[in-house]
Order: structure tokens, then C-alpha cells, then sequence
């Protein structure tokens, strides 16, 4: 029997002043300006300037608020969400400047003319493990060494938070799950936990066999909003139809009617597979057991079912834990910490936090910060 909430002191910290929150953002302001407007490279073309600008101000001011309230999740989502929005919003865009169709043709991916995504990062490493080849058709000296090498330096630091802080598809989903009050469908069976890890298994081994990228070619969901093989055949017809339908059952309506990262806990292959580097990503969260009043409040509002009632009773989050931040901002009695591995739990919590959110946080400005920044500009050359 959950304990009743209401009888728990509330113990949430008093603001910082301001003066200090922005002292402690000040780092961020600086480094938002140095990746968005002043980067070696970046355009001098006046709207892609003030995008850089609009972008930078924008992820100071989360920033600031997540020093402010003390609260992560809250701030977080709103970067996250706008990452969501605005991916599609600037890739299609460039797709149809490109090529005029989402579509790629065939013979294009032959000759290696695919972005690269972070997806199929897990499908390639048997193949290229046993055979020395390369199932995905791009640029290895261009997109994909690009991608591995962000994903690396962001996976090291954060391990499973990649998926809070730097999936560009991600918040599409968190954003649906935002939308309703109340979860319609509250009751989920905890075995749907192991979901990702067969497709994940299956797909390594399918792109062995067929030496393509097996869940890119038919299970993404995100294809419907972002690029896809050309339908010329029955087979690519197929192929576009499975998608949109994941799309819509895993994105849309799951989302919108549990309030949960349906596709993210139940399906992604990339999730699971990031789920691993939490063993070792020096940050984590836990349970101060001794605080702990087992309300439960943290296993509802995690976003993607990383809490369970014996997870909860261990002190612990599970493996799959994406570091957001939900559990501990909903935590009446600051039971639940950030934390950093081979130091007392107890130790300076807040400390840990800031530590993990300065590298999660210049991370995310440089790898989200420059999608956000490319599609705001999409936006002012459409309409300015």
C-alpha cells in the first residue's frame, strides 16, 4: 500500500537568488554564444545570426531557471520538446531544397549520399566487427564519423541521458505525453521493459545477415518525419506504411494516452543500447533509503517505467534511467538524489546535479543548440 502523500512534509529548497543563479549561468551564456553566433564556420547570413542569438538566450534562460528552481525536469522538457519540433521542422526543409521529397532515391544510398543518424550506430558494430564493412550508405570521413564521435563524447559523460539531452527525435514524444492532465491508461505491465532489448537483439543480428541497417530500413518510427527510401516498389510502399503506422501508435497515441515515452521504453533499439553506458557514466541517480517514504510519487512520473516498487525499495533506478531529472524534482522529501558513483550518497547532491547538468547542459547547446538554431532559421526564411 503506496503511502498517502499528503501526510509527507514537503522539503523542496527555497530559490536561489538571483544574483547567484546567474553567476552560475554564466558559464553557460558564454559557452551558448561561443557554439551559436561566434563559432569558427558559423554563417554570417543575418537570419542565421539572429537564429544563433534567439538559440543562445534560449538555452541560457533554461539554464538559468534549472539554477533558480532547483528543478530539472520541468526546464529540461521545454529544450527537449523544442529539439523535437524543431528537427523535422529544418531537416525536411533542406530535404525538399535538396531534392523536392522526403524520399531518398535508391541509387542515392548506393552512392553514400544518406545523413547519418544516430539510430544505427548499434546495427553497425557486428558487421563491421566480422567483415570489415559498413551497413549504413553514407560518408564514413563525413556524416557518420562525424555522429559516432558526438555520440561517444555525449554517451561517456551522460550515458543513457543522450536520451533526455541530445535525441533529436525524442521530445516529439515527450511533448504528445505533455499535452493530457492525466494518463488515460495507467496501468502498464512492467514486462514491455524488455521489448527493447529483443528488438535491439534482433536487429543487430538482422543487419548481419541482410548487411543493411534493419531497423532503419523497417521498424523507425521517425522516418515518417524525417527521410526515407523513395516508394517505387510495393516493397517500399510497405516500408513507408509501417512507418507512419509506428509513428502514430508509438509517437502520438501511446504517448498522448499513458503520458509516457511509449516508443523510447518499449521499442528503441538506441535506448537499449544506451541503457548499457549507465554502468559507465560517473553520474547517476539514487534513493536515500533512509529518507524514502515509498509513495511511489517517483515511479509514475517517470517518463520511461526506469522505477519500479523494488527498484524503489533497493535505492536505486533502473538500468534504463535516462537522467531527466522527474523522479527527483517530484520527490517530496528529497529521497531521490544525483549522484556521482564512489562517493556516500548523502554527499552534496545539489553539487552533483550541477556537475552533471554544466556537462549535460554544454553538450546539449552544442549538439541540440545548432538544430534548434537551424530550424528557427528555416522559420524566418519562410516567413520573414
Amino acid at each position: 500500500m503506496a503511502t498517502d502523500v499528503r501526510t509527507l512534509p514537503l522539503a523542496r529548497p527555497a530559490p536561489r537568488g538571483i544574483l547567484w543563479s546567474l553567476f552560475l549561468t554564466l558559464p553557460i551564456l558564454i559557452w551558448s554564444l561561443l557554439m551559436m553566433v561566434f563559432r569558427p564556420g558559423a554563417s554570417a547570413e543575418p537570419l542565421s545570426r539572429i537564429s544563433g542569438v534567439i538559440t543562445a538566450l534560449f538555452m541560457t534562460a533554461l539554464f538559468f531557471m534549472m539554477m533558480r528552481t532547483h528543478n530539472t525536469y520541468r526546464w529540461r522538457r521545454i529544450f527537449f520538446v523544442s529539439l523535437g519540433i524543431l528537427f523535422p521542422i529544418g531537416f525536411i526543409h533542406n530535404l525538399y531544397v535538396m531534392r523536392g521529397s522526403m524520399g531518398i532515391p535508391i541509387e542515392e544510398m548506393i552512392a553514400g549520399r544518406t545523413p547519418f543518424c544516430f539510430m544505427p550506430i548499434p546495427l553497425l558494430i557486428l558487421p563491421a566487427a566480422l567483415t570489415r564493412t559498413l551497413v549504413f550508405p553514407g560518408s564514413i570521413a563525413g556524416g557518420i564519423a562525424a555522429m559516432v564521435g558526438i555520440w561517444l563524447a555525449l554517451t561517456l559523460v551522460m550515458g543513457k541521458g543522450w536520451c533526455s539531452y541530445a535525441c533529436f527525435f525524442g521530445g516529439i514524444e515527450e511533448g504528445v505525453a505533455a499535452i493530457p492532465a492525466r494518463a488515460r491508461i495507467r496501468k502498464l505491465d512492467s514486462r514491455w521493459r524488455y521489448l527493447p532489448w529483443a528488438v535491439l537483439l534482433a536487429m543487430v543480428l538482422l543487419s548481419l545477415a541482410l548487411f543493411e541497417p534493419a531497423y532503419c530500413m523497417w521498424l523507425c518510427p521517425f522516418k515518417a518525419v524525417s527521410e526515407y527510401v523513395a516508394a517505387r516498389s510495393t516493397i517500399g510502399l510497405i516500408q513507408n506504411v509501417i512507418f507512419v503506422l509506428l509513428f502514430a501508435g508509438l509517437v502520438i497515441a501511446l504517448p498522448f494516452l499513458t503520458k509516457k515515452r511509449t516508443q523510447c521504453a518499449w521499442f528503441c533499439p538506441f535506448g537499449a543500447f544506451q541503457s548499457i553506458f549507465n554502468k559507465i557514466s560517473i553520474f547517476e541517480v539514487k534513493i536515500d533509503k533512509d529518507h524514502c517514504k515509498p509513495c511511489l510519487l517517483c515511479q509514475n512520473a517517470c517518463p520511461n517505467l526506469s522505477l519500479s516498487k523494488e527498484s524503489v525499495a533497493r535505492g536505486e533506478t533502473l538500468l534504463s534511467c535516462m537522467k531527466c531529472g522527474a523522479c527527483v524534482d517530484v520527490c517530496p522529501r528529497q529521497a531521490i538524489v544525483w549522484h556521482i558513483k564512489g562517493t556516500q550518497i548523502a554527499w552534496k547532491p545539489e553539487r552533483a546535479r550541477l556537475m552533471f547538468l554544466y556537462s549535460a547542459w554544454a553538450l546539449a547547446v552544442m549538439f541540440g543548440g545548432t538544430i534548434i538554431a537551424q530550424g528557427i532559421a528555416t522559420i524566418l526564411h519562410v516567413f520573414v
